[in-house]
């Protein structure tokens, strides 16, 4: 097959067809124009470009239109909106003696968005007569030119007339008189009142005073009445109380209650919490059970089934009951009190509003006789597994996760701290102390350590480097004493931190006693960058400390370092004369905020010379 375009024949394959541009446009035309939102038939359009050297149209040519110009079609713009107005017709009664006629009371719609109507008269409990719609919805008309009612057309005071039926309008709601008035610019008559139905006013004239003579008179209900039927030969079961004006009296009327039973005195038993009801109609008695979360009991909400609960225990023998039941009474329940339910004793807590109330009014009981009693038990702590003594061997964190999982996790370390202090080292220089299980020999206090704190995980290395220049047997050749590792208070399971060490601080390691001496520069200006952790290198707690207890005694502190120089033995000597507590590590940081001047250190602690 070959494709034929003008004088070039192509054959017709994948690839080889194109689209000719000298073919006329084929594409159909757009026949519909949007109004106002609304799709109105519209001139067919050719398709082709106007010619836009052609003359514009006269304005005698353009066609006028009475839409208006809006840019909401009227469905939207006037959705869910009606008005509303209560009207009455009057329909004739033939065939009675009390009435001629009868006022029936409707309602009229309007549908704004189509000014569709319907009508609606309200039911009316045993009227004998049909009601409900009255009119279905649609447009109505009003005349026989095809005119439809609109909301001009219904008012306030006047009637209208819709398929013969003529309606009196005497009210409509605010929505509807601001509509008319602001919308429309109408004028709408106050609100007026519906006529008196002939049937309303015979039904009045049948009903009597019986304020001032009640009939018939009430009945006595009291035992000498029942006395005096039972000697006229009343039957024994008519003299029983009347079980049909009490259900009726107090139907749907029940007394709430909420109960707890204490049956921990038994094995495996608990407190539980109950809801108790009492139905004022027949004096039955029903018993729900609580459900409470994780309490390990299927949900079984029904403890005891609505029936008349007795007070005391029933005594049969071979030939049945031996005496005559009684079963409790509305009186019988006391808030503060105790019910048997079948031997089970039910404590009263609480009672719901409504039981408050009715007793109140029908018992003459007051706000007093229903205290707030509280049930509830502190929960027992939870024990916990002791943890044995550490033994020694392996790590602390170690040894304690054996004791939490049956299968050992590894320890999660705190990675925050790992990044920020991977590298940070504090090292002190340090030497053996006596102690109470050590015993220290001319040998050992001639050597030297240097103790290091890695700030990562709180792990302590102790190294002491080696010096031949020193008094010390050739066996002693230095290098690692203590492996990096998590040293223990003494006596605790708790570990050395770097805040618990300082200048003059002295470490418990494996029983031997280190005191350290001094730390490097380094070490220094880390502690004194931060003061919350490290608060022996804060300058200003440590003079707080220092003046507070110096107080007093400013004329000898001025005396002894006016216009001096300020060393470390004569700042400890002094403050130790006066009877200061301090540690070294505070004199340290004094003598590196003051630079050695006996002037700038009474100036920070505030001290002038006596006058």
């Amino acid at each position: 097959m070959v494709l034929d375009v003008g004088d070039v024949a192509i054959p017709k394959l994948p690839g080889m067809t194109f689209v000719d541009p000298r073919a006329p446009v084929q594409r159909r035309a757009q026949s519909l124009a949007y109004i106002n939102g609304y799709a109105v038939p519209g001139e067919r359009s050719t398709g082709l470009k106007p010619d836009v050297s052609a003359p514009p149209p006269a304005p005698e040519q353009l066609k006028e239109t009475t839409l208006p110009m809006s840019t909401l079609p009227k469905f939207v713009a006037f959705d869910r909106k009606v008005l509303r107005w209560n009207c009455y017709f009057k329909e004739s009664v033939t065939e009675s003696a009390v009435e001629n006629h009868r006022v029936r009371k409707c309602t009229i719609y309007m549908y704004l968005e189509d000014e569709s109507i319907h009508v609606e008269e309200p039911r009316q409990p045993n009227s004998g007569i049909p009601q409900g719609v009255f009119l279905k919805r649609h447009r109505v008309p009003k005349d026989n030119e095809g005119g439809v009612f609109g909301p001009a057309d219904i008012s306030v005071g006047s009637a209208c007339t819709m398929y013969g039926r003529t309606f009196f309008v005497v009210s409509c709601d605010a929505f509807t008189r601001e509509y008319l008035a602001g919308a429309l610019g109408l004028e709408v008559a106050p609100d007026g009142a519906y006529p008196d139905d002939p049937i309303d006013g015979y039904r009045a004239t049948l009903k009597k005073d019986t304020s001032a003579n009640p009939y018939p008179p009430a009945p006595r209900d009291d035992v000498l009445a029942a006395y005096i039927e039972a000697a006229a030969g009343k039957p024994s079961n008519a003299l029983a109380p009347d079980k049909l004006k009490k259900f009726l009296a107090n139907d749907r009327k029940v007394l709430r209650f909420f109960a707890v039973w204490d049956d921990r005195g038994a094995l495996y038993g608990e407190k539980r919490p109950f809801v108790v009801h009492y139905y004022l109609a027949d004096d039955s008695v029903e018993v729900l059970e609580v459900s409470e979360p994780n309490s390990g009991r299927d949900p079984f909400p029904v403890f005891l089934r609505r029936q008349p609960l007795p007070n005391k225990p029933l005594e049969v023998d071979a030939l049945g009951p031996t005496k005559s039941t009684t079963t409790y009474t509305h009186k019988d329940f006391v808030v503060g009190q105790y019910i048997k339910v079948y031997n089970r004793d039910f404590y009263l807590y609480d009672a719901d509003n409504f039981t408050k109330a009715w007793y109140i009014e029908n018992e003459g009981m007051s706000e007093a006789d229903f205290p707030e009693i509280d049930v509830e038990e502190k929960p027992l702590p939870i024990p916990q597994n002791a943890v044995p003594p550490y033994n020694g061997f392996g790590g602390l964190e170690d040894s304690l996760q054996n004791c939490i999982a049956l299968i050992p996790k590894p320890i999660a370390p705190d990675f925050h701290k790992q990044m920020d202090y991977a590298r940070t080292i504090l090292r002190y220089k340090a030497k053996i102390a006596p102690g109470e299980q050590y015993e220290l020999s001319d040998i050992d206090a001639e050597r030297d350590f240097i103790l290091s704190v890695y700030l990562a995980n709180d792990t302590i290395a102790i190294y002491e480097p080696p010096d031949r220049k020193r008094n010390i047997p050739a066996h002693i050749t230095g290098g690692k004493f203590l492996e990096r590792q998590t040293v223990l208070k003494p006596g605790s399971a708790e570990k050395y931190e770097a805040h618990d060490l300082y200048v003059g601080a002295v470490v418990s390691v494996f029983r031997r006693n280190f005191v350290l001496t001094e730390a490097d520069e380094y070490s220094y200006q880390f502690m004194e960058q931060h003061p919350a952790s490290f608060p022996r290198s804060d300058f200003d707690q440590v003079l707080m400390r220092i003046r507070a207890q110096l107080e007093g005694m400013e004329a000898e502190v001025y005396g002894t370092f006016a216009g001096k120089e300020v060393t470390e033995e004569s700042l400890t000597a002094a403050l130790s004369a006066c009877g200061v507590q301090f540690v070294k590590q505070e004199v340290v940081t004094v003598l590196r905020k003051v630079a050695g001047s006996g002037d700038a250190w009474l100036a920070a602690l505030g001290f002038q010379a006596p006058a």
